[in-house]
C-alpha cells in the first residue's frame, strides 16, 4: 500500500498542457502541416545559440559548474543588477514554485492581480496549502496576502502596470512579497529592477522562453534583494539548469539578438487591421493580442477547424503575433484584410495525394531554420541554404517515404519556390541578380540567380554515386528546377568534386548566397531591366 499524499484543496486543477499540433490535426481531420499554433506565446522561430555547444554535450557525464557563475554574471549584466541578486531556475515556472515553497503554506493567503492570468501562480500556492484570492492592483493592499502576483505586461490582457504604482503597493504592504512576472517585458514595458532598492520586498521574474526564443532550454531567473535571494536559494535544487542550457543562455544574455522591434511593428499592423474591421482588440505590450468576442469558444472552434489554434479565455481569444504571412492567414480567416507588411515573408501549405508540406519563409532573417522533411540529408542541405541565404525558414513535410523520397524532395522544393515568390511579391527594389562560388574542400559550387520573373533553370551537379544517406542524388537537379519554376526566377547551378556530400553542400551554400545578393535592396523601386519590364 502506498503512502497517503498530502491533500489538495477542493477544486484544485493541475496545470494542463494544450493539445499538440498532431492532436489538433487528428481531432480536426487535418494534416499536421496545416496546423499553426498561435497559442504558445513563443517566437515563430528559435533563438540561435551564439556559442558552439559541442563542448557541453561532450561532458554530459558531469554536473553543471557549481554556482553557475557565468550565468549569474550574464543575467545580472543584462538587467543591470548585482549577481548576488540573481536566483536561477528551470524557467520562471520553477521560480514560481520556489517562491510559493518559501513564503506560502497552510494558513497563508496569496493574491493574484487581475484574474484570469497565468494559472501556475495559483497552482503553486494551492500545492503549498495557501488560500488563493483574486484582486485588482488597487485592491491588492487590502488582500492580507503573504505573496502578491502581478504579471506585467499582463497575460492575456497585454496591459501594463506603472512601476510607480507597484512600488506604492510594495511600500503599503512591506510584510508581503510582491512578485512581478516580466516574461514579456522586452516587448514594451518598463522593468521593476531599478526600483528594487526602493522596494526590497519585490521580486522580478524573467525568462529566456519568450523574446529570446529558448523555451526548450528551460532557463529563468529572479532578480531581488540579496536577503530574499538567499532565502530562495536555500529552497532551490542544487543544479536546476543543465550545463548546455546554462552556456547558451549566458551567451544570449551577454549578446542579445532579439526580434522585438519586428514583432512590435507586426503587432501594430495586425491590431490596426482588426480595429478597422470592427473587432475589440485592446493594445498590448506583449508578443500577443487579445481578441474580445462574445462567443469565444465558438470562434475558437471555427478557427481550429481551419488549423488555427488560439488560446481561449473567458474574456476572449489570445493569439501570438507570428510572422506576417502567418498572421495574414489568421486575419483572412477572420474576414480581415491588413495593410501589407514591410517584412518579406511567405507561407505556403501544399497538399497532394503523396505529400503535405508547409513552408514559412522570411527573407530578411538571421539564417534560422527548423526543417523536418523526413529526409535527413535534405534537411541538412536546406539548413545550409537558409543559413547562407540569411533566410529564416521553417519547413514541415510528410510524404510517402515508405515508397521512396521522390515526391517529398520534389514537392518540398516546389513549395519553397512558391513561398519565395510570395515573399518577393511585386519584386520592387531588388538587386535582382546574385551569384556566388563556394568551395567545400575538394568540391566547388557556383550559383547565379535572376529574380526578374523569367522561370528557367540550368542545373549541373556532378555526382559520382547514387545516394547520400536517405537521399537519392539524382532527385536534386529536377527538384532545383522545380524551385526555380515555382519561384519564377532564372537559376544556374553547377557543382563538382570527388565527395558527393561536399558537392551537394557546395551547391546549396552557393544557392543561398546568390539568393541573398539577388534579394538585397537596390535602393530603387524598380527591377533593373534593359527591356523596361521585369
Amino acid at each position: 500500500m502506498s503512502p497517503t499524499p498530502r491533500s489538495l484543496p477542493d477544486g484544485f486543477a493541475a496545470y494542463k498542457w494544450t493539445a499538440t499540433a498532431q492532436d489538433v490535426a487528428r481531432r480536426r481531420g487535418l494534416d499536421p502541416t496545416a496546423v499553426i499554433r498561435f497559442d504558445a506565446n513563443v517566437p515563430p522561430l528559435p533563438g540561435v545559440p551564439r556559442i558552439p555547444v559541442g563542448e557541453s554535450f561532450a561532458r554530459l557525464n558531469e554536473y553543471p559548474p557549481g554556482g553557475y557563475r557565468e550565468l549569474h554574471a550574464a543575467a545580472a549584466a543584462y538587467v543591470a543588477a548585482d549577481p548576488a541578486q540573481i536566483v536561477l531556475g528551470a524557467g520562471s515556472d520553477s521560480l514560481i514554485q520556489m517562491i510559493a515553497r518559501t513564503y506560502l503554506g497552510a494558513g497563508r493567503r496569496t493574491a493574484i492581480v487581475d484574474l484570469p492570468t497565468y494559472s501556475l501562480y495559483g497552482i503553486a500556492a494551492q500545492i503549498e496549502g495557501a488560500e488563493v484570492v483574486g484582486c485588482s492592483l488597487e485592491d491588492a493592499p487590502e488582500a492580507a496576502a503573504a505573496v502578491i502576483w502581478i504579471c506585467n505586461p499582463h497575460n492575456p490582457l497585454g496591459s501594463v502596470y506603472p512601476c510607480e504604482e507597484i512600488v506604492a503597493l510594495a511600500k503599503r504592504r512591506p510584510d508581503a512579497l510582491v512578485v512581478i512576472d516580466e516574461a514579456y517585458v522586452e516587448y514594451g514595458a518598463e522593468t521593476m529592477v531599478p526600483y528594487l532598492d526602493e522596494a526590497p520586498n519585490c521580486v522580478v521574474l524573467r525568462t529566456l522562453s519568450k523574446a529570446f526564443g529558448f523555451a526548450a532550454l528551460r532557463v529563468g531567473y529572479a532578480v531581488c534583494a540579496p536577503e530574499v535571494a538567499t532565502e530562495l536559494r536555500k529552497r532551490s535544487e542544487p543544479a536546476p539548469i543543465s550545463a548546455p542550457s546554462a552556456r547558451i543562455a549566458a551567451a544570449a544574455l551577454l549578446d542579445p539578438r532579439l526580434d522585438v522591434e519586428e514583432t512590435v511593428l507586426e503587432r501594430g499592423r495586425v491590431r490596426d487591421a482588426l480595429l478597422a474591421a470592427g473587432f475589440d482588440c485592446p493594445s498590448s505590450a506583449g508578443n500577443f493580442l487579445l481578441l474580445r468576442v462574445e462567443d469565444a469558444d465558438a470562434l475558437a472552434e471555427e478557427l481550429e477547424s481551419k488549423g488555427l489554434v488560439l488560446r481561449r479565455y473567458p474574456n476572449g481569444l489570445r493569439f501570438t503575433v507570428r510572422l506576417p504571412a502567418e498572421n495574414d492567414r489568421l486575419l483572412e480567416a477572420l474576414g480581415v484584410v491588413a495593410a501589407p507588411s514591410a517584412r518579406r515573408t511567405g507561407l505556403v501549405i501544399r497538399t497532394t495525394a503523396e505529400t503535405s508540406v508547409r513552408v514559412l519563409l522570411a527573407l530578411d532573417g538571421q539564417g534560422r531554420a527548423r526543417i523536418d522533411t523526413g529526409v535527413g540529408f535534405l534537411d541538412h542541405l536546406l539548413t545550409l541554404f537558409a543559413f547562407h541565404g540569411r533566410i529564416d525558414l521553417e519547413i514541415l513535410a510528410g510524404g510517402d517515404l515508405q515508397v521512396d523520397e521522390h515526391h517529398t524532395v520534389e514537392d518540398v522544393l516546389a513549395t519553397l519556390g512558391e513561398a519565395l515568390a510570395q515573399a518577393l511579391a511585386a519584386r520592387t527594389g531588388l538587386s535582382r541578380y546574385g551569384s556566388a562560388t563556394v568551395p567545400m574542400d575538394e568540391a566547388r559550387g557556383t550559383a547565379a540567380i535572376d529574380l526578374g520573373s523569367r522561370p528557367h533553370a540550368e542545373v549541373s551537379l556532378a555526382f559520382t554515386g547514387e545516394r547520400v544517406g536517405g537521399l537519392a542524388l539524382s532527385l536534386l537537379p529536377h527538384a532545383l528546377e522545380r524551385f526555380a519554376m515555382q519561384g519564377r526566377f532564372t537559376l544556374h547551378v553547377e557543382a563538382s568534386g570527388t565527395d558527393d556530400h561536399h558537392v551537394a553542400e557546395a551547391a546549396f551554400k552557393a544557392l543561398g548566397r546568390a539568393l541573398a545578393d539577388a534579394c538585397a535592396s537596390a535602393g530603387t523601386q524598380a527591377i533593373t531591366s534593359t527591356k523596361g519590364e521585369a
